[in-house]
């Protein structure tokens, strides 16, 4: 009875509108998986969209992963952060070795495991934040020594990232460090040197691109100048979007969608096809969702009992804040498209069981923080 009640009051301390927010978000998800790939399908129905049933799965198991992770103990994550690190830095290299993906660009991102597509980078994530969680929070405020081992451990899968090549996922490393940099209370001075650092190294990074990624930077300033080529999917995600008016044309009736004329409208383009088929209206509800969701962890960042708890949660926060804010401006128009997809809502197993699994980690954080605070 007494273990009963201490569990019930555990749970109590979860975040029910964090939770709801997640679900409805996985749900508008599946929804717009379900439209952008429905012309795939062989023949009409649900059961024969095999997208669609994939990202289902998907999302049953990552729900799993989140309620599991929400189970873990900080001390657990603290005592296995290298360990968890080093691995996800091993799958990084069996990808570059062993891994299988689009044979456009050479690129390698995929490793099968057990006859399922896996994606190292995704897991990276998580253990790229409970690893530099664990540096940032050793003293009060990070200090340039701590700031050095985090800059170190994050370069190192930024770089096996890149070399896939992932330019996407390599930027979202960078920004889960500077993220977490910023909310850990690191001085200003370290701040503005990385960022100094930063722009003055744009031209070096600039000369070190791939050639299709200086043309999409390029293409970016100008779609109309290759309109049939690089420039072709940022103008019909233009047309998609602009076109959808206020209220959409409705689910299943978008003709940029339907007719095709969008590619990778189930990944990197989802938010065209909700622009299209749901209009202003629709997107407003995505945003509100993302909103909720990225405030709801701000405030377990604030609730959490000790830097590392509150660190994973800083973590999380850029984990999800900088591909949403890439996505949604890639479709736009308003930034160079970088094969970023859009978290929680995109089509893909590893980085939708990731991200629910990030959020399970804030729900650890609240399950057990201190039940009664004593202040003098």
């Amino acid at each position: 009875m007494i273990v009963h009640t201490w569990l019930q009051l555990r749970w109590r301390q979860a975040d029910p509108l964090l939770f709801a927010a997640t679900l409805a978000l996985i749900a508008y998800g599946v929804l717009l998986v379900a439209s952008a790939s429905w012309h795939y399908a062989s023949q009409p129905g649900l059961l024969n969209n095999s997208l669609l049933l994939k990202q289902l799965a998907f999302a049953v198991l990552g729900c799993i992963a989140m309620v599991v992770c929400a189970t873990l103990q900080p001390r657990l994550l603290w005592s296995v952060a290298y360990v968890v690190y080093a691995c996800s830095l091993v799958g990084l290299v069996a990808v570059l070795a062993l891994g299988h993906g689009s044979a456009e660009y050479g690129a390698q991102r995929w490793l099968e495991v057990a006859g399922l597509p896996l994606q190292p980078s995704e897991p990276a994530k998580i253990a790229l934040v409970i690893v530099l969680a664990r540096v940032l929070s050793v003293a009060e405020q990070p200090n340039l020594r701590s700031i050095a081992i985090s800059a170190a451990l994050t370069v190192a899968p930024t770089v096996l990232v890149y070399l896939q090549p992932d330019l996407g996922t390599g930027l979202s490393l960078l920004a889960i460090w500077f993220g977490m940099l910023v909310l850990s209370g690191a001085p200003r001075r370290y701040l503005a040197i990385i960022v100094g650092a930063g722009m003055l190294a744009t031209p070096i990074l600039w000369l070190g691109l791939k050639d299709y990624m200086r043309e999409r930077v390029l293409i970016f300033l100008d779609p109309a100048a290759d309109a049939l080529g690089q420039g072709y999917n940022i103008l019909q995600a233009q047309i998609s979007i602009g076109s959808g008016g206020l209220w959409g044309k409705g689910l299943l009736a978008g003709t940029q969608t339907q007719l095709r004329y969008l590619r990778v409208s189930h990944s990197d383009f989802i938010f065209s096809v909700l622009g299209e088929e749901l209009g202003f209206v629709g997107a407003l509800v995505l945003f509100a969702l993302f909103i909720i969701i990225l405030f709801r962890v701000l405030r377990a960042y604030e609730m959490a009992d000790g830097g590392f708890q509150r660190l994973i949660c800083a973590g999380v926060v850029a984990m999800i804040a900088f591909p949403t804010v890439c996505n949604l401006c890639a479709n736009v128009g308003l930034l160079p498209v970088a094969g970023i997809p859009l978290p929680l809502v995109s089509y893909g197993g590893s980085a939708l069981i990731t991200y629910l699994a990030a959020l399970g980690l804030v729900h650890a954080t609240l399950v057990r923080r201190r039940l009664y605070r004593f202040e003098v």
